[in-house]
C-alpha cells in the first residue's frame, strides 16, 4: 500500500508540475532515448557513399522516427524513396543531436574512417519509405535499411562521402525508458577502442611542397627526393621492414593517403623510406603504420 500510495504520489507531481515535459509520469517511463550499441565485429566491406544493411549482421526491428514506439529497434530516419541512393536524410532531437548518426572505424585497425580532407566520416541510418514502424530488418537481396556516409562541416552541416574500405559498424537504437536495462552506460558515443593485441608505430606527414608520383620519401624527415616535403608528427618509425616482401606481407604495415588505405605492392624503398604511388599536392595527408 504504501508503494501506491508514492506512485500516487508522484503521478500527482508531475501532473501539477509547471517545470517539467512530462503530463504524468507514465510520460515520462514513455519518453525515449538513443543509445549507440557497442561496435560489431562484422567486417562489412563498403564502395561508395552508402551500404544497404541486412539481418545477417544487424537483425531485429527498425524503430523508425521521432515517434517510434518500438523499444529496442535499430532508429532509423525515414528516406523519401526505397533504399539504394545514399542521402542526408537524418533525425535530430530538441538539442540538434542528430539521433541516427551510426559511428565508423577501419575493422583492421579500429581507426576513425577519414575523407580526403582528414575529416572523420560518421554514417546516417536510413529505412526505405515503404517501412513502417517496428518491421523486422530485412533479409539479404530484401534490403530495407542503409546507411549513408557523411561528413560533419563546421556549421553542423551534413556533406555525403565516399569509403573504400572494410569497416564495423556501431548503430543507434531507440529504448523506452519503462523498458531500459537496469544497469546500462550513460551517453551517445562508445569507447573509442582499440586493438588489444596490437602496438603499432603510426607516423603522420601532411604534404607541404608537392611530391611526383614515384617520388622517394624519406620516414624520418619526410623529405622527398625530388621537390616534395612534408611535415613528420606521430610515432618514430626505425624500420619498415628489411625488404619489400617483408613489408608486404606484415598485416600490420599499412599505408595510407588521406585516409584511404593503398595497395603495398611496390611502396618500399628501402627500411626507412618509401616510393609514392601517386602524386600528392600540398595539404595531403599520408601515414606509415607499422609494429612496433
Amino acid at each position: 500500500m504504501a508503494q501506491k500510495g508514492l506512485f500516487n504520489a508522484l503521478h500527482v507531481f508531475f501532473a501539477d508540475s509547471l517545470n517539467t515535459n512530462y503530463n504524468t509520469i507514465l510520460d515520462w517511463f514513455l519518453g525515449k532515448d538513443v543509445y549507440v550499441m557497442p561496435y560489431n565485429e562484422a567486417d562489412i566491406s563498403v564502395n561508395g557513399q552508402y551500404k544497404l544493411l541486412d539481418a545477417t549482421n544487424f537483425s531485429g526491428t527498425i524503430a523508425l522516427g521521432t515517434s517510434s514506439a518500438t523499444s529496442g529497434g535499430w532508429h532509423c530516419a525515414a528516406l523519401a524513396g526505397a533504399v539504394g541512393t545514399a542521402a542526408t536524410t537524418s533525425i535530430a532531437d530538441a538539442d540538434g543531436h542528430v539521433t541516427n548518426l551510426v559511428e565508423v572505424r577501419n575493422a583492421s585497425t579500429h581507426d576513425p574512417i577519414l575523407d580526403a580532407n582528414g575529416r572523420t566520416v560518421h554514417g546516417l541510418l536510413q529505412a526505405a519509405s515503404t517501412v513502417t514502424d517496428g518491421d523486422a530488418v530485412g533479409a539479404a537481396a530484401s534490403e530495407n535499411i542503409q546507411i549513408s556516409f557523411v561528413v560533419v562541416a563546421e556549421d553542423g552541416t551534413l556533406s555525403l562521402t565516399s569509403v573504400t574500405a572494410t569497416v564495423e559498424l556501431a548503430l543507434p537504437k531507440l529504448i523506452t525508458r519503462l523498458l531500459r536495462p537496469a544497469y546500462s552506460k550513460a551517453g551517445l558515443i562508445p569507447r573509442a577502442d582499440v586493438l588489444a593485441s596490437s602496438a603499432l608505430l603510426v607516423r603522420k606527414f601532411v604534404v607541404t611542397a608537392a611530391f611526383a608520383a614515384d617520388e622517394v620519401m624519406t620516414i624520418s624527415t619526410g623529405a622527398g627526393s625530388v621537390a616534395g616535403a612534408s611535415t613528420p608528427s606521430g610515432d618514430s618509425i626505425s624500420s619498415i621492414g628489411a625488404d619489400s616482401a617483408t613489408f608486404i606481407a606484415a598485416a600490420t604495415s599499412r599505408v595510407r593517403i588521406n585516409g584511404i588505405q593503398l595497395d603495398k605492392t611496390d611502396i618500399w624503398d628501402s627500411a626507412t623510406s618509401i616510393q609514392l604511388p601517386i602524386a600528392l599536392s600540398v595539404g595531403d595527408r599520408l601515414e606509415i603504420e607499422v609494429q612496433a
